[in-house]
């Protein structure tokens, strides 16, 4: 039986790309903080990988966030 891999759905694609966005966006603006001689130094320290670590770790706190808000009982039903 022949199978075609699971493509990513839109969804997933945009998600991927607003989390890229932003870790490049945060990573830009950390490495502007520094001096300009300071900054290639930089660029090696903190890494895109880093960045994009540190917001999905924003992403995790957030969803835990909509979940227990989505578990309290809902007044008025």
């Amino acid at each position: 039986m022949n199978t075609v891999p699971k493509l990513y759905d839109n969804l997933e694609m945009l998600f991927a790309f607003h989390v890229s966005e932003k870790a490049r966006a945060r990573r830009e603006q950390y490495i502007q903080q520094f001096p300009e001689h300071l900054r290639e130094t930089e660029k090696r320290h903190y890494t895109l990988e880093r960045a994009v670590k540190e917001v999905l770790v924003e992403v995790a706190e957030v969803a835990l966030l909509i979940k227990e808000l989505e578990s309290l009982p809902h007044s008025g039903q």
